[in-house]
């Protein structure tokens, strides 16, 4: 018996200053690299604790298995446990990466449920170009809140070509100091005065609104909303999105509903 809790030792002994090798091997093989436009990956220490913990749960399993099996045979006992470590450690991760993906996904669920009820929050009624759509300096839009908070935007013009790619036409070019304070229920009209990049006319444009709830910088509970020609889905967990409703008669201020009493 003596003799073979004196292989066993030793055999862990071994196994135990194979971790120095294995850790250098690591960190040449899997050491950071990249440069110039690439994204450098650093993925040093995934051999080296994938052995330990192998090697942990290998030890743990031979040593259970030297008194219940004495007559075995440590050198067969510790081929049985290895094999027996490697699977168990394959299907713990098989398991773990399961497990972490289906709470991911509750959360996930979760989240978008919370969400749900801020869908339409902030409403876009009507929008318009000033003077004309063919040269236009402003865009309104008549908004209508339905929660408190700091009320802002932006809008961008696009043109897109034959072969599908996108020319940014104009941006809004609203300041920090056209943020307002909005009630629950207020209707108003709101202005973006534009800057152009490139000539042209713009055949899709995005009207991305803002409501924060801190009186300054971001907060919990803050709402986007972007309205768009052809949304794709109406919450991606970070923005709302809306369906942007074709201009009002050029040159018309549009009208902003009224306020709930």
């Amino acid at each position: 018996m003596k003799s073979v809790w004196r292989k066993h030792l030793i055999i862990c002994l071994v196994l135990g200053l194979l971790a120095i090798p294995i850790y250098f091997l690591d960190r040449a093989l899997l050491g950071g690299r990249g440069g110039g436009n690439w994204i450098t990956l650093d993925f040093r220490g995934l051999i080296f604790w994938a052995y330990i913990t192998l090697v942990a749960v290998h030890v743990t399993l031979s040593s259970i298995a030297i008194p219940l099996f004495p007559k075995a045979g440590a050198l067969r006992i510790h081929l049985g446990s290895m094999v027996l470590a490697v699977i168990l450690l394959v299907t713990g991760v098989a398991v773990y990466g399961k497990v972490r993906r289906l709470a991911m996904s509750n959360e996930y669920r979760a989240l978008m449920e919370s969400r749900r009820p801020l869908m339409n929050v902030i409403e876009l009624k009507e929008w318009s170009y000033l003077p004309d759509e063919s040269h236009p300096t402003e865009i309104r839009v008549s908004v209508v809140v339905h929660q408190s908070g700091r009320f802002a935007g932006n809008v961008t013009g696009e043109q897109t070509d034959s072969s599908g790619s996108s020319t940014t036409i104009f941006e809004s070019n609203n300041g920090p100091e056209s943020q307002r304070q909005v009630r629950s229920g207020e209707a108003f009209t709101y202005a973006f005065p534009l800057k152009f990049l490139t000539a042209g006319r713009a055949d899709d444009v995005r009207v991305t609104l803002y409501l924060f709830k801190a009186s300054s910088g971001p907060a919990a509970g803050d709402i986007a909303k972007v309205f768009m020609k052809s949304p794709q889905r109406d919450d991606d967990g970070e923005y709302f999105y809306g369906v942007l409703p074709p201009p009002s008669q050029a040159g018309a201020e549009p009208s902003a509903p009224p306020a709930d009493e």
